[in-house]
């Protein structure tokens, strides 16, 4: 096995699922917020700990997706 097996390897096995893992992490924090402030529609506290776990889930999310694209986009160009 050569360096380029090695890293690519690397990537597959502990980087992607480890990105992956994150992402899920992020949308569960999305539908945690989403059932919170649905829950809390009577309270304006409650309401913004849901706003603001949607607005994380959603930063999360999408810092997850372009570390995935930016990888894979690095992968292929050196890689090939």
């Amino acid at each position: 096995m050569n360096a380029t097996q090695f890293a690519l390897k690397i990537a597959q096995v502990i980087v992607n699922p480890i990105i992956l893992f994150l992402i899920g992490a992020a949308v569960l924090i999305f539908v945690w917020g989403v059932a919170e402030y649905i829950r809390g529609s009577e309270s304006d506290k409650v309401r913004e700990t849901g706003r603001m776990h949607m607005i994380w889930g959603i930063v999360g999310i999408f810092i997850m997706v372009s570390a995935y694209t930016i990888l894979r986009i690095l992968v292929d160009t050196v890689y090939g």
